[in-house]
């Protein structure tokens, strides 16, 4: 992997069910721990809850923050016009890159914070429901229910406590900032 090469992403379901595909999202940011892919014009296809997939474009300028190490990832969508940021973070496994893909498992919880003007305005856990209902029906491992219930709680914890606007590499979310706000004068 190479800043300004494309790759594929692929999610799973741990049941190893392909969940969800982002076609060829550019690296923009690549170190020892972090991969940052830039999701501008770039086709997402994903199952819906009734399990047809649909796909969509990034309408506005998101990226998507996968950890080498980190059971979450996380995908942040800038409107610079709205002066708002979201941050959603995914728990799940961290990533493997093979086949120049990128894959993980999706593991149903997230996390979204919404800041307006760089504070926090809203934090809200996701899909507790669906966990639990695969829990079951994907036969999920105690210990792996576990480690997903403490990271979706670290997330939240971590979003309140802490200023992801200093937290994340300050050079890599400030490019960020400056594509999104290229982005939007292209419009």
């Amino acid at each position: 992997m190479k800043v300004n090469h494309k790759v594929s992403v692929h999610a799973y379901k741990f049941n190893g069910c392909l969940y969800r595909t982002i076609e060829f999202p550019k690296i923009i940011h690549i170190d020892n721990k972090v991969v940052v892919l830039s999701l501008e014009k770039v086709r997402i296809i994903s199952q819906g809850k009734n399990q047809k997939f649909y796909h969509f474009y990034a309408n506005e300028a998101s990226y998507l923050i996968l950890f080498k190490d980190e059971w979450y990832n996380l995908f942040v969508t800038c409107a610079p016009l709205q002066n708002k940021t979201i941050f959603y973070f995914n728990v799940a496994t961290p990533f493997i890159f093979e086949d120049e893909t990128i894959k993980y498992i999706d593991l149903d919880l997230d996390v979204r914070g919404i800041f307006l003007d760089n504070k926090l305005k809203h934090i809200k856990k996701l899909d507790l429901h669906e966990f639990q209902q695969h829990c079951q029906s994907m036969l999920y491992p105690k210990k792996l229910i576990n480690q997903s219930l403490k990271i979706s709680s670290f997330l939240v914890d971590f979003i309140k406590n802490s200023d992801l606007f200093t937290k994340y590499n300050n050079d890599t979310l400030r490019q960020m900032m400056d594509n999104a706000n290229k982005y939007v004068k292209k419009r």
